[in-house]
């Protein structure tokens, strides 16, 4: 059963995660909504962002920063958007390649706006 409130939109765009330990991880961003995206990374990194893959601490979903930019074909300008994501699910694909979904929490300045404009011109190009 599908979960998702909102459409998702393929990217593929590097991306900051600052842990709440203050620990810098670029990871890869693979999908964005208005509610939250999707990110990859390694076991390593995983383990850096969510400990053995619990995204739960002291009871509450952990919390990290993510600042990423956003390009669309019809506007070459990035849009920086940073925002601080609860952790809502890690899944580890395979080996050593793991999936992490992050919902939004609170998003500085513009960035909604920014990702909004985003998502409406992706979904008209596609």
């Amino acid at each position: 059963m599908e979960r998702r409130f909102y459409q998702r939109i393929p990217v593929q765009v590097s991306a900051m995660v600052t842990t709440g330990d203050g620990v810098c991880i670029k990871v890869v961003v693979i999908d964005v909504s208005i509610g939250g995206l999707s990110v990859e990374c390694n076991i390593r990194q995983r383990n850096m962002l969510t400990p053995g893959g619990s995204f739960v601490r002291d009871g509450r979903p952990v919390s990290v920063f993510v600042e990423l930019n956003l390009s669309n074909n019809n506007d070459e300008s990035l849009s920086k958007i940073v925002a601080r994501c609860h952790v809502i699910f890690s899944r580890r694909m395979s080996s050593d390649h793991c999936k992490i979904g992050l919902r939004y929490a609170d998003i500085d300045n513009n960035g909604h706006e920014q990702l909004v404009r985003f998502m409406a011109e992706s979904l008209v190009t596609s």
